[in-house]
């Protein structure tokens, strides 16, 4: 079994810091409540510094891949399978409906809470640390991921709910005003190059290093069309070597912390016991975009490990996701999805044991295109409960954004872009050098990015920041509880920008909420 006891050294000081660091409730996230005495002290140490670095972790984790069911698990859900390339049955099932996605949903209520406390957190701790004495060097490192994971909470605020309030500094007072862009994107590439300035490309086990850092540093540069600033952080990764791709069958296996990984939510169940804890709390991710074949009305079908085993079924990959698949030739329609041509019937009590399993049912929650990705092969057959590691940053988008950033400096020939994006699908497809792309267009990158990048997390981020997001949701993102009942769900223009919690607005005096 995969540990991670050396990313978390000492568990009792770990604990004891989150208990501290949860102290100030969700809804008081932006009031100018101070540090408690315990925290002060605390985090005026080099072990309270490091502790303090490590909780910012868990918190991150939490963020992107929570334990339970509730409100965190369905806003993370929600950017994966709210876009042009998903179907949802429970899972965001209430996304773009007007009578639930509100100010009053509790997917965009959870992740603003989130998002306010791992700010004010860094806040903190970047504060504490200008009076820490310890190796500068040292220091610099543990600041550098502070900031580095504040500047990609604010973007990921920004882009998702568009008017926000910026605050840098703990326990000072709070202009309700929606922050400029401008200020914004300021202390985003502040925070990010500060900390490419001082972190290494190889970084200790579950820490932040120089690859995805620039990743994120070109992801912000995109967002503000600095093409050129973008094509030079990924180019940077790209010539490091630090980084690179790894066998197709080896992205989504195993622990998941290889090469191809700028970054690795990792989970321990020998330390877990909820969010707060070392090791993290079972997540959902492996038994939420999987069907349930096991009710197959047959039974021929029983739980089983290979097949997802116990599964929610909320969301799957749609139609037009298929459809972009050369399913004779590339590898990923069988890697990164269940393979239906492998179904073989596996209840011994039925007469066709052993014998293909070809399924007649009409419920897509029995049997429907599933995600494999997020797989976990040491998940019990009867549980939802998985603990397995995620990679949330990695090397192939990394060259799938260096290809856009090339091509709209270059044009639709540009050599380095071509470089990029074939790459990726050269791995695709066994190297074979016939299937490259010979000139690039945004349907072409946008399709290749579906391809490699589906239901991970950043697929509805590009195509807000390509302003296509209502278009292609419109198109493609669809609703309903099994096959007979399946439709389109309209997005209106004003959805793009995730609802602000009404508790936030009317603790902020009617903060302006365009469209709600």
């Amino acid at each position: 079994m995969k540990t991670i006891k050396n990313l978390y050294k000492i568990k009792s000081v770990y604990i004891l810091l989150l208990s501290i660091l949860l102290i100030v409730s969700c809804d008081d996230l932006l009031e100018e409540t101070p540090i408690d005495v315990i925290d002060s002290e605390f985090l005026s140490t080099e072990a309270g510094l490091e502790s303090g670095i490590t909780g910012l972790y868990n918190l991150m984790r939490e963020l992107y891949y929570p334990a339970g069911t509730d409100a965190p698990i369905q806003a993370s859900g929600f950017f994966r399978i709210a876009t042009d390339l998903g179907i949802a049955r429970i899972a965001s099932s209430w996304a773009y409906d007007p009578s639930q996605y509100s100010p009053t949903s509790i997917g965009p209520t959870g992740k603003w809470n989130q998002l306010y406390q791992i700010i004010e957190r860094c806040n903190v701790i970047i504060a504490k640390a200008e009076g820490i004495d310890m190796d500068q060097n040292k220091k610099d490192k543990l600041v550098a991921q502070a900031r580095a994971m504040r500047a990609e909470v604010y973007m990921e605020a920004y882009t998702i709910y568009n008017n926000i309030v910026l605050k840098t500094e703990p326990n000072t007072a709070v202009e309700y005003v929606p922050a400029d862009p401008a200020d914004i994107w300021a202390l985003v590439n502040s925070d990010l190059d500060f900390a490419i300035s001082k972190l290494d490309w190889t970084a200790e086990l579950g820490r932040y290093g120089q690859g995805v850092v620039r990743h994120i540093r070109g992801n912000a540069a995109m967002w503000q069309e600095d093409w050129q600033e973008a094509a030079d952080q990924y180019d940077a990764i790209v010539e490091n070597a630090t980084h690179y791709l790894v066998g197709l069958d080896e992205v989504f296996s195993g622990d998941r912390i290889h090469a191809e990984s700028l970054y690795t939510y990792m989970f321990d169940q020998e330390l877990a016991s909820g969010n707060a804890s070392a090791g993290g709390g079972a997540t959902a991710f492996a038994s939420m975009f999987v069907n349930r074949l096991y009710e197959a009305g047959s039974g021929e079908i029983i739980q089983a490990v290979e097949y997802g085993g116990q599964s929610f079924g909320w969301a799957f990959p749609n139609d037009y996701l298929e459809s972009l698949y050369d399913q004779d030739n590339d590898n990923r329609f069988t890697t990164y999805y269940y393979d239906p041509s492998t179904y073989v019937v596996n209840n011994p009590d039925h007469p066709n044991y052993g014998q293909p399993f070809v399924s007649t049912e009409d419920n897509y929650r029995r049997f429907h295109f599933s995600l494999r990705k997020f797989h976990d092969e040491n998940k019990p057959a009867t549980s939802t409960d998985s603990y397995q590691n995620y990679i949330h940053y990695r090397f192939a988008e990394t060259l799938l954004f260096g290809a856009e950033a090339h091509w709209r400096l270059g044009g639709s020939t540009d050599a380095k872009a071509l470089e990029y994006i074939n790459k990726v699908r050269r791995r695709a497809f066994n190297n074979d050098s016939s299937f490259d792309y010979t000139s690039i267009t945004l349907d072409t990158y946008l399709e290749e990015h579906a391809r490699e990048m589906a239901l991970e997390h950043s697929r509805w981020f590009v195509l807000k920041r390509l302003g296509l997001l209502v278009e292609r949701v419109n198109l493609h993102f669809m609703v309903g509880s099994n096959s007979t009942n399946v439709s389109n769900r309209i997005m209106q223009p004003h959805m793009v920008n995730y609802p602000i919690p009404q508790s936030e607005i009317d603790l902020m005096g009617g903060f302006p909420q365009p469209g709600y």
